[in-house]
């Protein structure tokens, strides 16, 4: 048995761990609440936009527009959103062995990280990314969402791929916290199946100055509607798990400082014992020598 002295310190070792785990549960769960009001006000912004757009598909016959046509080619940017720090329970190694495994599908691609974490996964992998977007993880703002928005627009317009999709971790149920594939370029009229609301916007809307100038401009709203709202998912998510795992951590550090108490009082105990059995040994002793 290990002596009191020994215990203490793995007591305060322990003590000390659980502040840090305490702090870490509450600073996850401050910014998740925090970023929760940007979520759902981006969310019903972007349901407003995808309603529009499917109102004037389904309305208007002519509407065209290059991201609404499916490209021949093969090739896929696949953008992949991760964390830059740890300790977030299996956040990060669920959507990455997910992303991994969809990427090693094409031959034709490119990668796009984001999350320092997933950076180094594919480094390791022997799968370099051709672009890492640095500082958006611990931050998604709606102005990061633009410049990437114009930066795929870009890589998409010149022709260098043929279809963009998105790997990132759900905060919507039924999904919720589990790493999803979605595709932001080309758009498809299946995109937006599950829109509902269409006929009580009604058809007798007038779209000024005409519906396919409408639908043009809509087109950049909807595609930062998703990165924002993607990139907002994922940070959510990311602090959820990491809430949990602290919760979890300091809960195991509690019950460890449960049993080391015990055996602290019982090293205590002990060497108390062995204190009085010292003494009274000594005290026989010299008993004994003043008898002779």
């Amino acid at each position: 048995m290990r002596n009191a002295g020994e215990i203490r310190h793995h007591i305060q070792a322990v003590q000390q761990t659980q502040k840090i785990t305490n702090a870490m549960q509450l600073v996850s769960s401050s910014r998740m609440r925090r970023v929760m009001q940007h979520l759902e006000y981006n969310h019903r912004y972007f349901d407003r936009v995808q309603l529009t757009m499917k109102a004037l598909l389904l309305s208007a016959n002519d509407i065209s527009h290059p991201y609404l046509n499916a490209r021949r080619g093969d090739h896929r940017t696949y953008i992949v959103i991760s964390g830059d720090k740890g300790m977030s329970g299996g956040y990060d190694a669920n959507v990455l062995n997910f992303a991994y495994d969809r990427i090693m599908r094409h031959e034709r691609r490119t990668v796009v990280t984001i999350g320092h974490i997933g950076y180094d996964f594919f480094v390791k992998k022997g799968l370099t990314p051709d672009r890492h977007l640095h500082g958006i993880a611990q931050d998604p703002s709606l102005y990061r969402a633009r410049q990437m928005m114009q930066d795929i627009v870009d890589y998409y317009d010149t022709g260098k791929t043929d279809q963009v999709q998105i790997i990132y971790t759900s905060f919507y149920a039924p999904q919720k916290n589990m790493p999803v594939i979605r595709r932001l370029l080309p758009i498809r009229l299946s995109d937006y199946r599950d829109v509902e609301g269409v006929e009580a916007l009604g058809r007798d809307v007038i779209y000024d100055p005409s519906p396919q100038e409408v639908f043009d401009m809509l087109v950049p709203q909807y595609l930062v509607g998703i990165l924002y709202g993607v990139l907002v998912q994922a940070y959510a998510s990311e602090h959820y798990m990491r809430m949990n795992a602290m919760e979890n951590a300091s809960r195991n550090a509690k019950e460890i400082l449960e049993k080391l108490k015990i055996q602290y009082n019982m090293a205590r105990q002990a060497a108390i014992t062995q204190e009085i059995t010292e003494i009274t040994g000594s005290a026989e002793f010299a008993g004994g020598g003043d008898t002779q």
